[in-house]
């Protein structure tokens, strides 16, 4: 999390910080980013970075948590205008990111994030994390689902989500286009919705 003193740079200046970080991750991963570029990119002292962050690490997951917070309000804006149908909200997000890590600007950026995934980084892109939890679990139409609880309904979104990251990260890895990728998750999500037990 930044300092103060980051908080407190007019917004001119505290874009050109993250907009030079930015870039400086789409250069390479986190492991392989120098504080020299960010700062010479945004045209700030090297002080003055330290001032504003802990070190390189604090300002990629303040970069990242930028992100992330528009994904768990797009889910969240997504239950409210499917009903509370999870399927349809969890597919509708995940070609919202699929878009988001598609756009030019933001390619190598994503591609850097998604293939050098951490457990840090997948509980910051995960929707149903800490206070985004309870907003999600009373935004489904729990009467909808073949479940007992909102406990049980928990682990259902657990495995929904490891699903949607699992595809994120294929989809670099795969020859396909978006299309297929889209298909796939939709498969997959199709097997979480009917279950894979034959009923009796």
């Amino acid at each position: 999390m930044p300092k103060k003193t980051f908080f407190n740079l007019s917004d001119e200046k505290k874009l050109a910080v993250i907009s030079a970080s930015k870039k400086e991750f789409s250069r390479v991963p986190l492991a392989n980013s120098l504080v020299a570029n960010i700062i010479i990119d945004a045209g700030i002292p090297r002080g003055s970075f330290y001032q504003y962050f802990e070190d390189i690490e604090d300002c990629f997951y303040f970069v990242v948590d930028e992100y992330s917070k528009d994904i768990k309000l797009k889910l969240i804006s997504n239950l409210k205008e499917y009903k509370g149908d999870i399927i349809k909200s969890y597919f509708e997000l995940f070609i919202y990111i699929l878009d988001i890590i598609e756009d030019e600007e933001n390619k190598d950026y994503f591609k850097n994030i998604f293939l050098n995934m951490n457990h840090k980084i997948q509980r910051m892109f995960t929707p149903n994390f800490n206070e985004g939890l309870n907003n999600i679990l009373n935004s489904v139409d729990v009467k909808k689902l073949n479940i007992q609880s909102k406990f049980a309904l928990g682990y259902i979104l657990d495995i929904i989500e490891s699903i949607m990251i699992h595809n994120i990260i294929q989809s670099y890895k795969r020859n396909v286009g978006k299309e297929k990728n889209i298909e796939i998750f939709e498969k997959e999500l199709l097997l979480v919705s009917v279950g894979i037990v034959k009923k009796q």
